[in-house]
């Protein structure tokens, strides 16, 4: 009996798997054609009835194959349901409905020699090769297989230079008979439609309001995962804005432009080295910087404003406003265009990331978050790159430097004035500018005294801990030590260890706990329904909540809750939201972390200092969720709390971390640097 009984769960299992695929696909498709069907043309509107009026196993067939990348199949290999089935739902979804296309294509739309081979495996490919009179096959890799056989394809057969009336074999001849070669060895093969599948990617895009990559994880997949239990979502008010997008054609360009930055972003993870993939990065920027050039003049233009109103908007609605363009084709092309700049830096193309910089900076339409980052750059272009190199000696070639370098300094200047710039931009600018000052000659009555001047940084606190280190393990990675048990063990473990000595409870939290704390205390806040930032049932944060506007639309809650922080009112918060949420999917909280511990630290914060660090949170989600120390310990019974960031031998501090620990010492917060050394250090 206990096959069946297995055989029985597995059928269950399949159903209910086949259940929740289709029960998410076919609520998106209601949901978007409910609100937002004006996003589709009729032509669109008619595949998509179409689709709902197919049988429920060939809806389900699609969706399984729309989670994959775009690739021909063979249909022996589909494994969702009895083959027989498989096979009919194959021939539903590659007939055309009537005035709409087929969502598959079949064996017969194969024409491609590369995509056929790769259908293959070695073996398969090392027998097709034989058959073609390949010869010395042994240890080729399936590239290298793969390249032969193409060759042969390439060549014209001996006896076809003797046929009579005939020119011989064509290269259209020899590619299909290679295509068969390789349809005998797979059977019936399938690929869905790119046509029909980029029309459900957009679908898909409109829904869940992010761009969709065929074959990646994507939202759809932990929306399954959530129906089948397998995930929780917090508990929330779902607020869909059917105004969104513009219109078609904004949804159209916006998914262009997206999948263009994608692949910027794809060939920019390549090293500096390999030229010809930022050449590519390159084109792709060089092939849509007109459509910026003309898209600034348009936001300049209108009179309203466009151009500017970035996330610290005075009024809540005009932040909102600003978050809803992260959905429009400007925000992809803006997106686009930096990575451009960094193509052009990549390749040393100075001159043109210049332009690309300050074009950037003459709007605050978009991305205003990262504007400290460009008057960084733009400056030290100015200061060494876009220079002359060698000018002792050369008067022209001096005052051409000295040109150079005033630039620079008004660049500074200009970043100092723009209150779009954060705390740690602040800093490293003020030391460019004072940099630039001094090879200028400038005394320090003729330099800068800007009030936003941040030039040092807090002194900090630090102690040493001495450790042994573990040899003979490979340098890459962090350092291993021997603990106090004598199991090796990482850095931070080592100084926990040594602070519990001095009377201290701590976790190696890093982030974890200033973020999970963060979010128990302002849950319903970040989950307010705001227009355009909770559309579907399937998020663990708000569509804004890494966005420059996050705290700006939010303003009079966060600071009434921030207040009440203040006045000591936090604990039965925490206690209550952990004990309703614990195990919800919400972003950058670590249920690991007991709500015990986090009540203790938030106790020895007290409501004044734990409001400090929450405020750094909410203004600056994006920048402040990374960069915390990585040790939190505490005294229950002394009351005291200290945050330390743990560094061994070479390790330094990033500005991040500087920032987090510079914030924590102004608000009356203990936080120092413990150093891990040798002893012979």
């Amino acid at each position: 009996m206990e096959p069946v009984d297995e055989r029985a769960a597995a059928m269950d299992a399949q159903a209910t798997d086949r259940q929740s695929y289709l029960q998410i696909f076919d609520r998106i498709l209601l949901t978007v054609l409910r609100a937002e069907a004006h996003l589709f043309s009729d032509g669109e509107r008619v595949i998509l009835s179409a689709f709902s009026d197919l049988d429920r196993h060939s809806r389900y067939l699609y969706t399984r194959l729309f989670m994959r990348k775009l690739a021909w199949i063979r249909v022996s290999g589909l494994k969702y349901g009895e083959p027989m089935v498989v096979e009919q739902s194959c021939k539903y979804l590659s007939a055309c409905a009537p005035g709409a296309a087929a969502f598959l294509q079949t064996e017969a739309d194969l024409g491609d020699c590369s995509e056929a081979l790769a259908l293959l495996a070695v073996p398969e490919l090392r027998a097709v090769a034989k058959a073609r009179g390949i010869k010395q096959l042994t240890s080729k890799t399936k590239e290298a297989l793969c390249a032969l056989v193409l060759k042969s394809t390439k060549q014209r057969t001996v006896t076809s230079f003797f046929q009579k009336g005939s020119k011989g074999d064509t290269s259209k001849q020899r590619t299909d008979a290679l295509v068969q070669d390789v349809l005998r060895v797979t059977g019936a093969v399938v690929r869905l439609n790119p046509v029909v599948a980029e029309l459900f990617e957009r679908l898909h895009l409109v829904f869940f309001r992010a761009p969709v990559h065929l074959g990646d994880d994507n939202s759809m997949k932990f929306a399954v995962l959530a129906t089948i239990g397998q995930l929780r979502f917090p508990a929330y008010p779902v607020v869909r804005s059917a105004d969104l997008f513009a219109s078609r054609e904004a949804v159209v360009q916006f998914k262009m432009l997206s999948e263009v930055g994608h692949a910027m972003g794809v060939l920019l993870a390549s090293p500096v080295k390999q030229t010809e993939d930022h050449e590519k990065g390159w084109e792709l920027y060089s092939a849509h910087r007109h459509a910026w050039a003309a898209h600034l003049s348009d936001i300049c233009a209108r009179p309203d404003g466009a151009a500017s109103g970035g996330a610290d908007a005075a009024t809540e609605p005009d932040a909102i406003d600003y978050w809803r363009r992260h959905l429009t084709p400007g925000y992809a092309l803006a997106r686009l265009v930096e990575r451009g700049a960094r193509f052009a830096a990549n390749l040393k193309r100075f001159e043109d990331e210049r332009e690309i910089l300050e074009s950037l900076l003459s709007q605050t339409a978009y991305r205003v978050g990262r504007r400290g980052d460009w008057y960084e750059r733009l400056a030290l272009l100015h200061a060494t790159h876009l220079r002359p190199k060698r000018a002792r000696g050369d008067a022209q070639a001096l005052d051409q430097v000295a040109q150079a370098l005033a630039q620079a300094r008004a660049v500074c200047v200009r970043a100092l004035d723009d209150g779009h710039v954060n705390r740690v931009s602040l800093h490293a600018i003020s030391r460019q500018l004072r940099a630039i000052e001094s090879k200028l000659g400038l005394g320090a009555d003729k330099q800068s005294a800007h009030p936003r001047l941040c030039l040092e940084w807090r002194p900090l606190p630090s102690r040493t801990v001495v450790g042994v280190r573990v040899r003979g393990v490979t340098r890459r990675g962090p350092s291993t030590w021997i603990g106090d048990d004598a199991v090796p063990c990482s850095v931070e473990q080592l100084a926990l260890w040594r602070y519990k000595s001095d009377g201290y409870d701590g976790l190696h939290s890093e982030n974890a706990l200033a973020t999970t704390l963060f979010a128990l205390l302002f849950w319903d806040i970040i989950f307010h329904p705001l227009p355009g930032v909770l559309d579907t049932e399937y998020q663990s944060q708000p569509l804004d909540m890494t966005s420059d506007s996050f705290y700006s639309s939010r303003r009079a809650l966060i600071e009434a809750r921030l207040g009440d922080i203040a006045a000591g009112h936090f604990c039965r918060t925490i206690r209550d939201v952990y004990a309703r949420e614990c195990g919800a999917e919400c972003a950058s909280v670590s249920w690991d972390l007991a709500c015990d511990q986090l009540l203790a630290v938030a106790t020895c914060l007290g409501g004044r200092r734990l409001a400090a660090v929450c405020r750094v949170l909410a203004t600056e989600y994006r920048l402040k969720r990374s960069g915390f120390p990585d040790l939190c310990l505490w005294n229950a019974e002394t009351g005291k709390v200290l945050f330390a960031e743990v560094k061994g031998p070479g390790d330094k501090l990033s500005e991040t971390q500087q920032d987090w620990l510079d914030i924590l010492i102004a608000s009356g917060i203990d936080a120092e640097v413990c150093l891990v050394r040798e002893p012979e250090a």
